[in-house]
C-alpha cells in the first residue's frame, strides 16, 4: 500500500521529535542501569537515534516535504543529544586523573555547542546573517558522532591499553579543534551582524 504524500510529510518530523525525546531518556537509562548489558543496550539506543537523524533528513528531501518545524527542531534535537551525551561522559570521567585531558576536551565541546546555539538565536532575530550548516560543519557532526561511539566503547569495555587511550584522546582533540574552528566561523558572522546592526 502506497501512503499518500501528506502522510510522508509527517514522518520526518515524527522522527525528529522521537530523537528529541529519546536523547534524555537514553541519559536517564544510562544513569539507572550501569551494568555491562545496560551500557551495551544504551549504545544500541544511540545507534537508533543516529538512524532517525539520517532518515528524517533523507525522507524530507526525497519526498520534498522539508518543513519549518523540521528546520527548527532538527538542530535542537541534535544539540540536545550531543550536549547531554558529552556531559554524561564528562561526569563519569571527571574524577579520573587519567581522563583529565578528555574531560577538558569535553568541556570545550559542550561550551562551543551551547555558545553557538545562543548565537544562532541572536542572528536569527537580526535576520541579517546566514548561519546555515556548512559542509565543514557536517564533517564536524560526523566527527562528534564517531567520538561518541568511541566514548561509548570506552565506557563499556573500560580500555586499559595506553595506545587505545591515547588514540581516543587524539581523536577527541581533532574533533574539538574542528568543532571550534567551525564555531569561530559562526562567531565572526555574528560579530559582523552585530556591528552592521
Amino acid at each position: 500500500m502506497i501512503l499518500p504524500k501528506v502522510m510522508y510529510s509527517y514522518i520526518p518530523n515524527f522522527l525528529t521529535f522521537l530523537r528529541l525525546f529519546a536523547a534524555p531518556i537514553l541519559i536517564l537509562y544510562l544513569i539507572i542501569d550501569q551494568s555491562f548489558s545496560g551500557k551495551y543496550f544504551g549504545l544500541i539506543i544511540f545507534f537508533f537515534i543516529i538512524l532517525t537523524d539520517f532518515f528524517d533528513g533523507y525522507l524530507a528531501r526525497k519526498f520534498n516535504t522539508e518543513s519549518n518545524i523540521g528546520k527548527v527542531f532538527d538542530p535542537i534535537a541534535d544539540k540536545i543529544m550531543v550536549i547531554l551525551l558529552f556531559a554524561f561522559f564528562l561526569g563519569i570521567n571527571l574524577d579520573n586523573p587519567e581522563k583529565l585531558f578528555m574531560s577538558l576536551m569535553l568541556i570545550l565541546l559542550i561550551t562551543r555547542e551551547i555558545m553557538i546555539s545562543g548565537l544562532r538565536e541572536f542572528v536569527s532575530a537580526k535576520k541579517k546573517a546566514d548561519l546555515s550548516v556548512t559542509q565543514l560543519a557536517r564533517w564536524k557532526t560526523f566527527f562528534q558522532t564517531v567520538l561518541l561511539i568511541f566514548l561509548f566503547f570506552d565506557y563499556i569495555y573500560l580500555f586499559q591499553s595506553t595506545v587505545i587511550s591515547w588514540s581516543i584522546d587524539l581523536f577527541c582533540l581533532v574533533t574539538c579543534l574542528l568543532t571550534w574552528y567551525t564555531g569561530m566561523q559562526y562567531i565572526f558572522k555574528a560579530f559582523d551582524t552585530a556591528n552592521n546592526g
